[in-house]
């Protein structure tokens, strides 16, 4: 016969470490957290598929934000920044949440450059497409 466990809640205080599990399908998350009231040491298995949606939750620290009908939660960013070229090929920047946590992200400069461009054209800026080999005029979309 089966018995279904009760419901515990979980409150994670610190994420100390993450690393994939043995066999590659889950994230496993060693924490300090309330468990029942009481701040114990504990590891959390994330399945991949709810990774994104952890990620999310434990990067919002106040309420969590609702995405438009059928889009993913999202992660409320405070601001990011270029840290570093990490060379020709690649640029890592710093995503910086309210919770005081930063995520470093590694991209390549192509993937850095699409992702200017598609933030310049989604907040009505443009870039002079004739001077894109050199800094490329930056100013107000029509």
């Amino acid at each position: 016969m089966y018995k279904q466990a009760e419901k515990i809640e979980i409150e994670v205080e610190e994420v100390k470490d993450a690393a994939p599990s043995n066999n590659g399908s889950a994230v496993v998350l060693e924490t300090e957290a309330k468990i029942g009231g009481k701040l114990h040491d504990a590891s959390i298995e994330v399945q991949q598929e709810d990774v994104p949606a952890m990620a999310a939750a434990l990067l919002n620290s106040d309420a969590p934000t609702d995405g438009a009908e059928g889009v993913p939660q999202a992660v409320k960013c405070l601001g990011a920044g270029v840290v570093h070229w990490v060379d020709d090929t690649s640029v890592r920047l710093h995503l910086q949440f309210d919770s005081g946590q930063v995520l470093p992200v590694e991209m390549s400069k192509d993937a850095a450059v699409a992702l200017c461009r598609g933030l310049l054209a989604h907040t009505g800026m443009v870039v002079d497409e004739q001077r894109r080999g050199g800094a490329g005029a930056i100013g107000p979309g029509a």
